[in-house]
């Protein structure tokens, strides 16, 4: 009993972890995606993109209301049978697996352009892949407090950004509210896919020591996203201009060229540095969900066994992603549709949530 006490999470951890589920290598190219529609305007997209997590924090709500030790697995199988909800649980743990592949692959395309070059992509697939797997075998806590200095390390990272002001221009923000509201509508849809990842709350809210915390961490959390997400954006237009960011893969790397510090020769690495904290938290992140949810489905008590599975798997389909231009275009093809997949199940199990609690009163 003492050893699940000390498993529990506070606050702080709780709040850590679902930032870590979401931000990671796809902030850097976020900006490259929303002013393709929105132009100057990519900033408002990302926060009305906000209104995903939001609509699930609230959901999240409900469900430690009225399942309070009982994650999103449990009350698959629970309101929706044993088959259709193991079902639903292999394809709620298929989109971890997909965010791991894309993440991994992303952090290798952008270590091989800026920072390893002479380093091929399964030299770096290896390592990450099983420091992520180390992190995990130590337990949820221990993966509660990397997340917590990953945290601190990207909104250092972030904030440092503020430096590339010095050389930007209001005027690049300039017409607000110029693309058009269809523009900044359809915008808005690619920076909700960029908010993935969140579903992960659905499986930590048990761990949390203080359930009633909980309107605190979901609200806390996904508001830290959208900052983080929205400052990152603006920084980006406001120090190249739409145009520019348009065109360039990973804008926020382009930014770091313009900040220049005295005392080094080079910021990006600096900021490659902290960023990749960031990043390999929520490798683990990810590969924790996986390993979980495929121990839960197919009973395995000891997790440890199931990464023996995982592990070479994600390597090999880490090999088959390809450049940076292919894994992009299967994100954009596949995100849409998990997206579209996590609304309909969260949103039904609630909704059957809401019927037998009604119909039982």
């Amino acid at each position: 009993m003492e050893k699940v006490k000390n498993n529990l999470l506070e606050e702080v951890e709780c709040i850590a972890m679902v930032v870590g589920f979401v931000t990671s290598i796809g902030l850097l190219s976020l900006p490259n995606g929303v002013v393709q529609d929105a132009k100057q305007d990519g900033w408002i997209s990302v926060i009305l993109g906000g209104l995903y997590p939001l609509f699930l924090a609230l959901l999240a709500i409900y469900y430690v209301k009225k399942h309070p030790n009982e994650d999103i697995l449990v009350l698959s199988k629970k309101y929706l049978g044993v088959i259709l909800g193991n079902i639903c649980n292999i394809l709620f743990m298929a989109q971890f697996g997909i965010y791991l592949i894309a993440i991994a692959s992303g952090m290798s395309n952008v270590y091989r352009t800026y920072a390893t070059i002479f380093l091929t992509p399964i030299k770096i697939f290896i390592p990450a892949i099983l420091l992520a797997t180390y992190l995990d075998l130590k337990g949820v806590k221990v993966l509660a407090r990397i997340n917590i200095i990953a945290l601190y390390a990207m909104v250092m990272s972030v904030l440092t950004l503020s430096i590339a002001l010095q050389r930007g221009n209001h005027l690049n923000f300039s017409p607000v509210f110029g693309s058009g509201y269809k523009n900044i509508l359809k915008a808005s849809l690619e920076s909700a896919y960029a908010y993935g990842g969140i579903e992960g709350m659905f499986l930590i809210y048990p761990f949390m020591r203080n359930k009633d915390k909980i309107k605190s961490v979901v609200f806390k959390s996904t508001f830290l996203i959208m900052v983080i997400y929205t400052w990152i954006t603006s920084i980006c237009i406001y120090s190249l201009g739409y145009k520019v960011t348009s065109k360039a893969l990973w804008p926020v790397l382009l930014v770091t060229e313009g900040v220049n510090l005295p005392v080094l020769n080079s910021f990006r690495f600096v900021f490659l540095f902290l960023w990749s904290m960031a990043i390999f938290r929520t490798l683990a992140n990810y590969q924790y969900s996986v390993t979980y949810i495929l121990s839960y489905i197919l009973k395995v008590k000891d997790k440890k066994k199931s990464y023996w599975f995982t592990v070479p798997i994600v390597i090999y389909l880490c090999l088959k992603v390809g450049g940076e231009v292919h894994r992009r275009v299967f994100l954009g093809y596949i995100i849409p549709k998990v997206t579209m997949f996590n609304i309909a199940y969260i949103s039904i199990i609630a909704i059957l949530i809401f019927i037998k609690d009604k119909g039982g009163k």
